[in-house]
């Protein structure tokens, strides 16, 4: 017999009454390939891509094995090749391919094969594309199980056929190529672990027991889900949420805003929170940050760190920290997801009454500088905003450049600041609380160094330009406060347009003055023309003229208490005084000019305000 003679008729026996296939006294079946399609589908969605494969590799290669045992019977074969070349032709009678065998060389005495053909309209192929697209590896694993059954069978020694091309990952055709394990590289003995895995029941039963696991998990989310819920629905804290949590993971959980301020934090135990001071000024992930990423993992001192971002509508509001051990399981990343959900949840809701209160607070700022109410109506408003109308309290104004920082800047000051910070118009205001930190010239400097050198420190392109307003004794008294702050803040920015700068009322009344009446511009100009030369004399010579002349006026001309204070001879400070007046062209006995210099020198402090001794008077630039 030879394969090339099989015909349908001779190998399949369909009884007439009950409709019975069957192939040498085996039962057969026909069945659909898009039924077969969908077998796959639901394979690949309950055990994953490569547990199917096993399954279905194992199942071609059951079949290839009785099919190799039925037909080795049946018929009287010339040869041995014939043999093996009526595998292809029963699987091509069976409808499942059509097979074109190709090179074969065999060697029964040592049984060694080499043998290769093309798999043409294979319904593997087809069904996969059709569930899942083009995939990158080989998909007809039913074939190639079924090729490796049937030889296997015949050789009695392992054989392994695997796919050259493949319809299925792009390629223009299916070639398959089976050998005995003998002349098998590396690569291609890969796929007989799927033919010596376990058995189809244990496979079963594996899937089994995660889709058990994956149930319970699933009613543990739920559980916890309802629980967090019902926490933001009885209006509990974000603290109380993530306590809470940290109950549920037993693990340390710390809840951040996107500048990876601290929002609400439950700690285990101390080693986790010393692990977490360390890990955090550390590097955190770039991708994480742009977004490209969801979730990143780390270990730190031996602890596993994971971080999750918050995201709503597309906005990142945060980052959700857990550490503790062992890494966390998929089952434990899906409990984390409902808990990310829930705290989005609740940050989502809380920054929407946040805003809601600044916006509030931004308008009744409005109010007061328009004097659109009465003092009493205005008293009342601050109160329904919890701003007591009679603590003393001044308005700072912040100017952040670039202005795309605007937000960032903002929300990493509501940490640091003590007043409630609003976003209006470009700036940045702050009422500030005349409270004992800040209390006096020296105390609100400080405080405002302080804020400069917090917000450099975390943005470091960043510029910011600060106004402190006069003291208001009461609420209704900001409206001067505001305008002394805008008016600060514009000067300094126009004066110091590469440096971070701030100012101080106090220190600045008569430049103030003069900025009601006259334009930024000619303020600069009148300082340049009255005391520029002398600056650039001590900027180019290490000189302290600009400080001399400060003291002698200050001190009304005393030469004795001014060469005191210079550490001088009065021999040496009327040396001094004549330079000065020979670079500035100005006759100090002259009350005019005495005047003009005075407020000069007003400006020239104002300008280069910062880290000064507030206590003692303008004192030498820094």
């Amino acid at each position: 017999m030879k394969a090339q003679s099989l015909v349908f008729e001779h190998v399949i026996d369909i009884h007439p009454r009950t409709g019975q296939i069957t192939m040498n006294g085996r039962r057969m079946a026909l069945m659909s390939t898009e039924a077969l399609g969908i077998l796959r589908r639901d394979l690949v969605s309950t055990l994953g891509m490569d547990r199917a494969k096993g399954f279905l590799m194992r199942y071609g290669w059951s079949c290839g094995r009785n099919d190799a045992r039925a037909i080795r019977s049946l018929f009287e074969w010339e040869s041995f090749e014939e043999l093996i070349l009526a595998g292809p032709a029963l699987h091509t009678l069976e409808g499942v391919v059509t097979v074109e065998p190709g090179e074969m060389r065999v060697d029964s005495t040592v049984g060694e094969v080499y043998f290769t053909g093309e798999w043409r309209h294979s319904f593997e192929a087809e069904e996969h594309i059709r569930h899942f697209g083009v995939d990158e590896e080989p998909v007809c694993w039913s074939l190639a199980g079924y090729a490796s059954g049937y030889l296997t069978e015949l050789f009695n020694r392992p054989v392994v056929t695997y796919e050259r091309e493949c319809r299925g990952k792009g390629d223009a055709r299916c070639i398959y190529v089976a050998k005995t394990v003998d002349e098998a590289d590396e690569v291609q003995m890969r796929d007989l672990r799927y033919y010596q895995a376990e058995s189809l029941a244990t496979e079963l039963d594996e899937a089994h027991r995660r889709i058990r696991a994956l149930n319970e998990t699933l009613m543990r989310s739920v559980e916890l889900h309802k629980q967090l819920s019902n926490l933001v629905m009885e209006g509990k804290s974000l603290r109380q949420i993530v306590e809470t949590m940290a109950g549920a993971f037993g693990r340390s959980v710390v809840v951040e805003t996107k500048s990876r301020r601290v929002l609400a934090a439950s700690f285990v135990c101390p080693e986790h929170e010393d692990t977490y001071r360390r890990w955090k000024p550390g590097e955190r992930g770039a991708a994480m940050d742009s977004g490209k990423t969801g979730r990143e993992s780390w270990t730190v001192d031996g602890v596993s760190v994971e971080a999750c971002r918050i995201t709503a509508n597309h906005v990142h509001l945060g980052t959700l920290c857990m550490l503790g051990n062992p890494p966390l399981t998929h089952e434990d990343e899906m409990l984390m997801e409902r808990a990310v959900n829930v705290c989005t949840l609740q940050m989502f809701y809380e920054q929407l009454l946040t805003e809601s209160t600044y916006q509030m607070r931004g308008d009744f700022l409005e109010e007061i500088v328009r004097g659109r109410y009465d003092s009493e109506t205005l008293r009342r408003r601050a109160r329904i905003l919890d701003l007591d109308p009679d603590t003393p309290r001044r308005l700072l104004a912040i100017k952040v450049l670039p202005r795309e920082q605007l937000e960032d800047v903002r929300d990493a000051l509501r940490g640091a600041c003590r007043g409630d910070i609003i976003s209006r118009n470009g700036y940045l205001f702050v009422f500030l609380p005349e409270a004992a930190h800040v209390q006096g010239e020296a105390g609100i400097g400080d405080f405002l160094d302080n804020l400069v050198r917090f917000v450099e420190t975390r943005f470091k392109a960043v510029r910011l330009y600060i106004g402190c307003g006069r003291r208001a004794e009461t609420i209704t008294d900001l409206g001067g406060s505001y305008q002394d702050a805008i008016r600060i803040v514009d000067f300094l920015e126009l004066s110091s347009p590469g440096e971070s700068r701030f100012g101080l009322y106090d220190h600045l009344a008569p430049l103030m003055f003069l900025l009601r009446v006259a334009e930024q511009e000619e303020v600069l100009e009148f300082y340049q023309r009255v005391l520029g030369a002398l600056v650039e004399y001590d900027r180019g010579h290490q000189g302290d003229l600009v400080q001399t002349l400060h003291s002698y006026l200050e001190m009304t001309g005393n030469l004795r208490r001014v060469a005191e204070a210079m550490h001088v001879s009065v021999t040496g400070l009327r040396y001094r005084l004549s330079k000065i007046e020979e670079i500035c062209g100005v006759d100090l006995d002259d009350g005019t000019t005495r005047f003009n210099l005075q407020l000069a020198l007003q400006i020239h402090y104002a300008l280069h305000m910062r880290r000064r001794d507030f206590s003692g008077g303008p004192g030498t630039p820094q």
